[in-house]
């Protein structure tokens, strides 16, 4: 169920549909009259998502489920699903409304109508599809595209120096340095000065070789512009 995003650099949060919305209003205002008063993870959490309309981040789905250990209830497991309208909405408005409604309805109603909203909400949500994309395979496609997009501005930089290429009758300095040992002082080189000094050793053709080997944008200029300066 639900849609993975995330919201800065290792935290992650869940976009809800109606019904795993209901599901979820339901399974959290059950164990809300339990939890410890001197937690301030709630009243943060139901301004995030009963306020602002925002996704649920992983870490209140964690604390809900501690709760509801210590009840012996089951715990809320959330899966991928594909996303519909609801789901891929930014009318944070429309989802607070919404999710205040619903919380509304169910804890003005009886056990037995609880019950049916939870039952018609599973239901729901056993006809959701799996994603056609994950977050993470999204996340490593994205990832490979950036790197290739990197690379091909290298190749434009190679193709720009030997468009450029005048013969000279001296001829290039041999390196004093190998291209596998520049790359591994490279990975370890903490400051700028001492990478300059590695790349400094470089021929024009290791120097762009080893442009096509460091993820680092900053250090592949250096790299591409120590090789032109050497044409």
């Amino acid at each position: 169920m639900a849609r993975k995003w995330e919201i800065s650099e290792g935290k992650y949060a869940w976009n809800f549909e109606e019904c795993e919305e209901t599901y979820f209003i339901a399974r959290y205002e059950e164990i809300k009259p339990y939890i410890p008063p001197n937690l301030p993870w709630q009243a943060e959490f139901e301004t995030h998502y009963y306020t602002h309309g925002n996704g649920v981040a992983f870490y209140f789905i964690d604390e809900i489920n501690s709760t509801r250990r210590r009840r012996n209830l089951p715990t809320i497991d959330i899966h991928e699903t594909d996303v519909l309208d609801y789901g891929r909405s930014t009318n944070k408005l429309m989802k607070s409304q919404f999710r205040k409604r619903t919380r509304e309805e169910y804890n003005s109603a009886s056990v037995h109508i609880r019950q049916r909203m939870v039952d018609g909400a599973l239901l729901k949500i056993a006809t959701l599809q799996p994603p056609h994309q994950t977050y993470e395979d999204w996340k490593a496609r994205n990832k490979r595209h950036t790197f290739d997009s990197d690379l091909s501005r290298v190749e434009v930089a190679r193709r720009v120096a030997a468009a450029t290429f005048t013969p000279s009758p001296t001829p290039q300095k041999a390196s004093t340095l190998p291209l596998d040992k520049a790359l591994t002082m490279l990975k370890y080189a903490s400051t700028s000065e001492l990478q300059s000094h590695i790349i400094a050793k470089l021929t024009a053709d290791d120097a762009l070789e080893a442009a096509e080997h460091v993820p680092d944008q900053a250090l592949r200029d250096m790299l591409i512009q120590h090789s032109l300066s050497l044409f």
